[in-house]
């Protein structure tokens, strides 16, 4: 086997190639999906050619089998049961012939979920091997999220963005386009950008400092005039998170975030369109209005039972579903039929429509691509079965890191720098209380499968090597 410290320190092209693809990941990201999905895929590849040729070994975790039989689950529910599924969606909607092409077909692309599996053991060989730096890739994950930030603000400003791209009114995608997920992109990189600030070595530390409250104060605004909204609460969440961790840097954190009160208050109170857009938010959020419902109620003369269930089902509705309800009870009735195995990979988007012609109950239901939300499309189509192997993954991935932090986060060194962000990343991308994409779509998939490769690399005995 060829020396680790020789593979670091010669200069071989493969070596090169895998770690300039490594690093611009981030940047694929706001190129679009068909860009990501060629990055992955050359990725996977030319990583593949280079453990092969440098010897390099490749482990195989319990979390790795875990996953395994997860996607090998899912593969073979969805090659059994798809057939007769779509054959009945081109009976509902008076089909006469079949439009779904093989690059979409949903048994292929189950199958091609195993590339995330590949992902996370070659990551986790490369890093072992020295090969790739997470030093480098949080700095040029600086340089991108900086980037979008700024144009963003731009085109908040002066109405078109550096591309030219025309600000949306309540919306600017920024770098994006007409793809509404700049806040999106932002609050999944944002937390790696803050920490890479903590990795540079400056002799002043009032230069981090200095520099920490710019990068953050940039990029929650440009969260805000995103309009994406369940990214901004989410981006909050992640922040409070990031503050009871590094100590050190609390008092900066905070006058961060009082400066972008002072931002959002200012604009809020003098754009009319940011200002009804996040009125409807702070109205749904708004826990009086649903105490103050339940009181009239009351007065009605309705039973206390049956004010309390009314005010908890409208609580529940308004407070947790992020306007998707009727979308969450499609995903629920279409579980119910099917509740161990689900209906396989993408069947939502077919089953739905068979659900409203089925419903004599006259509920509210609704058709949709997916579920837009991860634990409802794991259930509505892998079952509880796959929805436990999904839980049982994250449950252990997230304990063995917690503890690590837990056990040195009274030091700031470079193993907690690398950790810590990651972490928020995918405790805030797995978080169960959301509207969200499609669990198994190119971005949302490519994001949370390269946070959890890192984060797995990035245990006890590889930290070292990571510098």
């Amino acid at each position: 086997m060829i020396n680790l410290k020789n593979i670091k320190n010669q200069k071989h092209i493969d070596i090169k190639i895998v770690q300039v693809l490594f690093y611009t990941f981030p940047l694929s990201f706001i190129i679009g999906n068909l860009i990501l999905s060629a990055h992955l895929l050359l990725f996977i590849i030319i990583s593949s050619i280079c453990i092969v040729k440098h010897k390099i070994n490749i482990k195989f975790s319990k979390l790795n089998f875990l996953l395994l039989a997860f996607f090998l689950y899912l593969f073979l529910s969805t090659a059994i049961q798809f057939p007769d599924i779509y054959d009945a969606w081109i009976d509902i909607r008076n089909i006469n012939y079949k439009t779904l092409t093989l690059e979409n077909h949903p048994v292929l692309k189950s199958f091609l979920l195993i590339r995330f599996l590949i992902l996370i053991i070659l990551l986790d060989a490369l890093f072992f091997s020295k090969i790739l730096s997470l030093k480098k890739f949080f700095y040029f994950t600086l340089l991108c999220t900086s980037f979008v930030s700024i144009d963003i603000i731009i085109q908040y400003i002066y109405g078109y963005d550096l591309f030219g791209y025309k600000s949306l009114g309540e919306r600017n995608p920024g770098p994006f386009g007409d793809e509404i997920v700049a806040g999106s992109y932002l609050q999944r990189f944002a937390f790696i950008s803050f920490f890479s600030i903590l990795l540079m070595n400056f002799k002043n530390k009032k230069i981090n400092k200095i520099l920490l409250f710019f990068i953050i104060t940039t990029h929650v605004t440009a969260i805000f005039l995103s309009g994406n909204r369940m990214p901004m609460i989410l981006f909050l969440f992640g922040f409070f998170l990031m503050t009871l961790f590094v100590k050190n840097f609390r008092i900066v954190t905070w006058v961060s975030l009082a400066s972008f009160v002072l931002i959002f208050f200012l604009i809020y109170n003098n754009n009319k369109n940011v200002h009804d857009h996040y009125s409807s938010l702070l109205y749904q959020i708004n826990i009086f209005k649903y105490i103050n419902a339940q009181k009239i109620e009351k007065e009605k003369s309705v039973t206390v039972e049956d004010a309390n269930k009314k005010f908890s089902n409208n609580l529940k509705s308004n407070l947790l579903s992020g306007g998707h309800s009727s979308i969450y009870r499609t995903s629920i009735e279409m579980w119910k039929q099917q509740p161990l195995f689900g209906y396989g990979l993408k069947s939502f988007r077919f089953k739905c429509w068979e659900l409203l012609i089925i419903n004599p109950e006259g509920k509210d239901l609704i058709c949709s691509t997916h579920s837009h939300n991860y634990y409802l499309e794991i259930l509505s189509e892998t079952g509880i079965i796959g929805l436990i192997f999904m839980i049982i993954f994250f449950l252990f991935l997230i304990k063995d890191s917690f503890y690590f932090v837990r056990k040195n986060n009274r030091k700031i060194n470079a193993e907690i720098i690398f950790m810590l962000p990651i972490m928020i990343s995918i405790f805030l991308e797995i978080w169960p209380i959301k509207s969200s994409g499609s669990f198994f779509t190119t971005s949302n998939a490519t994001f949370l499968w390269l946070m959890v490769g890192i984060l797995l690399s990035a245990n006890v005995k590889n930290l070292n090597n990571k510098l």
